[in-house]
């Protein structure tokens, strides 16, 4: 990082440090509070998941008590021909879909009417919506049916089916929609497994180690969702901890992006790790006891089939005694569903971090029941749940891109905030070539032409902004529209208590603040501008005048990109004010990161916690690189800085030895006997030849060969009064005083750049990144030189 070096010439104050505003604790705690709320349900969504997957798909004939995963065809409550107490409760066979008029078990249907505001938008509101359902309806499979109480998922567990949309008609403004159970639809459930009178139902209300599902699609699909949810939820858990944590930065003050990231990394680490570990193990101990109530009740119903004890492994051969080919189906079923279980379970438990922190808690893998050459059913293996692949892409390359230009343009802003913190504050009389900052009070030029006027304010100004709003549209298709924007400005002078600098503003960013608005109907107009004898901050360049060249102006220079800042606020203020814009942005690109990372893991189908765990270490990588990316870019900005003002010095020192050579030529017959003009020439001559590139040492030779031979030249101007009526030689003397004075204004520029260079590429950690790059040394210029003021005799002959 760039350290501001003291200016004897900056006599200002240390900058005054802003209050603490607490007004934003009421932005801050609600945004860190949503972030812990929404990881928390976040990794509940993953957790519903994860029980979803520990529990094999049962066939009707296998069902036991406890959690369930089936899918089957949506049938009549009477399918079989006879009612139980269950279904006599005032149960309808079906109810008749509103709008379609088709028979199902259940109907959700909507009116919605179309509306358009004065732009054209359209929208929806809906004027009617509601349910229609029966009580009661069964699943049946190949083996069998079961009752399903659709009462208890709507009424009790206050769940509603999700349904895809089965019907869709649209009339004038009016359209009809309903989403549907119909007859015959296979549906998939994910519930617990009730005995009720001798009879099994599918219940969504009772507890236990489930989320109660029902929809039109399988245990995959569902997965998926869940999956896709936690992610989702994350996501926002992310942005809520980053904003929480930017306001946090702006309430005190903070401007410093690896404190920022630090900050940011540490609370996502933490809360991620945390939660994400208590959810593991809340889930391990749960799946542990599921198993065990998995095995009580199976062992009771394959014990009343058999009719004595038995051991898994031997379970098929003491089933070849039973005559019942049915009890004998329901038997391996039930066996069958409990291995897999088993299997899906030790499959969860050698996932990482799982099978270390699994054996913390006292809880280890079973031993498979499956004999050595038995097959294993196809559900004893936990199938991936990817996400689709166009919404992994899709919401990868948006959060790649948003990645990568959050960061760029961030960094971009925190770059400007860095040179508004370590580029030394200069007077008038202490200006130096390059890149610069001054302070002081704005001054127009006399006349009209040197001033703008506000068209809101009609104050005399050097620079404003003006912008005309429309509104457009109404309600949620409201909208503001840019209909005009514009800037004027002038060049003008900025007086400090040295005197005056020359400011030419075209091409800077100015930070200014709003002087007036006015609204009539639905347009809004505004106007920022600075006046005169208006306190400014200006960062920018330093590069010569090109009039008179005796001088140095503040302009847009060519400084590799560097900025050109026109500020009516502190430097401190504007400061905070850039580091809060770049703040903002690297958060974007921090969140854009991370967010590719998670969406990396859930388009594999891996919804572990270890992935989000994982995921929230690119914080910290996300840090360290930050930190390299910032000290090297300094390196590379100082040392091109160097290179720069090396070269200038040597296109000026070139233009000086040219022009030396005619002034021998013009002004020959007056320097037959200055034998040291003629030795200083030839010096010059030999030094410089066919040469473009020179070190430091030889351009120190030559600036003081130079010096002297020009010294001695200006001397003989005065000796000689009839030099001075000599019209070409005044133009050629004219001319070396101007490109004199560019190498003496360089000169401090160019040792300004080495000196900063020096103390950043020797201060650790940027020590390691020079020596390990090969950013070499460079060494100051050691000739003294000083500006060559017009001289007032005249060779206008």
């Amino acid at each position: 990082m760039l350290r501001k070096r003291s200016d004897k010439n900056n006599g200002s104050p240390a900058p005054l440090k802003l209050p603490v505003k607490s007004k934003w604790l009421w932005i801050i705690i609600p945004l860190l509070w949503g972030g812990c709320y929404s990881q928390k349900k976040g990794y509940q969504k993953i957790r519903d998941m994860r029980q979803l997957e520990r529990i094999p798909q049962t066939d009707v004939i296998s069902l036991i008590q406890g959690e369930v995963s089936i899918r089957g065809m949506a049938v009549s409550s009477r399918e079989n021909g006879r009612r139980s107490n269950a279904t006599s409760r005032n149960n309808r066979a079906f109810v008749k879909a509103k709008y379609s008029g088709t028979n199902c078990f259940y109907c959700y249907y909507a009116k919605e009417k179309r509306s358009e505001d004065s732009d054209g938008n359209e929208s929806w509101s809906t004027v009617e919506s509601g349910t229609q359902y029966v009580k009661f309806f069964r699943i049946k499979d190949n083996t069998g049916n079961v009752l399903v109480s659709l009462d208890s998922l709507i009424n009790e567990a206050d769940e509603s089916p999700s349904l895809g949309q089965d019907y869709y008609r649209r009339s004038g403004d009016y359209r009809w929609t309903e989403r549907r159970i119909d007859i015959g639809e296979n549906v998939f459930a994910f519930a617990m497994v009730m005995s009720k009178e001798g009879n099994y139902e599918i219940n969504f209300s009772e507890e236990g180690s489930y989320s109660p599902i029902l929809s039109d699609g399988n245990a995959v699909k569902s997965r998926t969702g869940q999956g896709g949810s936690g992610v989702l939820l994350t996501f926002i858990s992310l942005v809520c901890f980053s904003l929480g944590v930017l306001f946090l930065c702006f309430m005190f003050s903070i401007h410093r992006i690896l404190i920022f990231l630090s900050i940011l990394s540490a609370l996502n680490v933490l809360i991620l790790t945390v939660m994400g570990i208590n959810m593991m193990a809340a889930d391990i101990k749960d799946g542990d006891e599921r198993l065990k109530r998995h095995e009580g009740h199976a062992r009771l119903a394959i014990i009343n089939i058999l009719g004595k004890s038995f051991e898994w492994e031997s379970v098929p051969q003491s089933l070849e005694t039973i005559k019942d080919e049915k009890a004998k189906a329901r038997a391996i079923g039930i066996r069958n569903d409990y291995a897999a279980a088993i299997e899906r379970n030790n499959a969860i438990l050698k996932r990482f971090p799982e099978r270390h922190l699994s054996k913390f808690w006292k809880i280890y893998e079973r031993d498979s029941i499956f004999g050595p050459d038995e097959i294993r059913p196809n559900d004893s293996t936990i199938r991936n749940s990817p996400m689709p692949k166009w919404l992994a892409i899709g919401g990868g390359l948006l959060a790649l891109v948003g990645g990568i230009l959050g960061t760029f343009f961030g960094f971009k802003k925190i770059k400007t905030k860095r040179y508004i913190e370590n580029v030394p504050t200069s007077l008038s009389q202490g200006l130096a070539f390059g890149p610069a900052e001054i302070k002081g009070s704005t001054v127009l030029y006399e006349g009209d032409e040197h001033r703008v006027i506000g068209p809101l304010t009609n104050e005399k100004c050097l620079y404003y902004r003006y912008q005309i709003t429309e509104e457009r549209g109404s309600g949620k298709k409201k909208k503001t529209v840019i209909i005009e924007d514009r800037t004027e400005m002038v060049p003008f002078l900025c007086k400090d208590e040295e005197g005056y600098t020359r400011v030419v503003p075209f091409g800077a960013e100015f930070i200014c603040e709003l002087k007036k608005t006015r609204s009539s109907g639905r347009r809004t107009y505004y106007e920022w501008h600075i006046a005169e004898n208006q306190e400014i901050y200006l960062l920018g360049s330093a590069v010569i005048e090109p009039i008179a060249g005796e001088s140095l102006q503040m302009a847009d220079g060519d400084n590799d990109g560097f900025p050109f800042l026109i500020s009516d606020r502190t430097e401190l203020e504007t400061m905070l004010k850039v580091s809060r814009a770049g703040l903002f942005r690297v958060s974007c690109g921090f969140i854009g990161i991370v967010t590719l990372v998670l969406l990396y893991f859930a388009g594999t189908g891996s919804y572990s916690p270890s992935d989000f765990i994982l995921s929230s270490l690119t914080a910290p990588a996300f840090l360290i690189m930050s930190t390299f990316i910032l000290m090297f870019n300094d390196l590379i900005f100082l040392r091109n800085r160097v290179k720069r003002a090396h070269s200038n010095i040597e296109v000026s020192l070139q233009k000086r030895s040219e022009l030396i050579p005619n002034i021998e030529s013009a002004a020959k017959s007056y320097l037959e006997h200055e034998k040291e003009v003629h030795t200083r020439i030839s010096e010059l001559r030999t030094s410089i030849g066919q040469k473009r590139n020179f070190s430091t040492e030889e351009i120190d030779s030559i600036m003081h060969t130079e010096t002297q031979l020009t010294e001695r030249l200006f001397a003989l101007a005065e000796k000689y009064p009839e030099l001075k009526g000599h019209e070409m030689l005044g133009n050629l003397m004219e001319q070396l005083r101007i490109v004199e004075n560019e190498v003496a204004l360089m000169r401090q520029g160019y040792n300004d750049s080495v000196e900063l260079y020096k103390t950043t590429s020797q201060r650790l950690p940027e020590v390691l990144i020079a020596k390990s790059f090969g950013f070499r040394d460079s060494n100051f210029l050691r000739t003294e030189m000083s500006v060559r003021k017009k001289p007032e005799i005249s060779f206008d002959g």
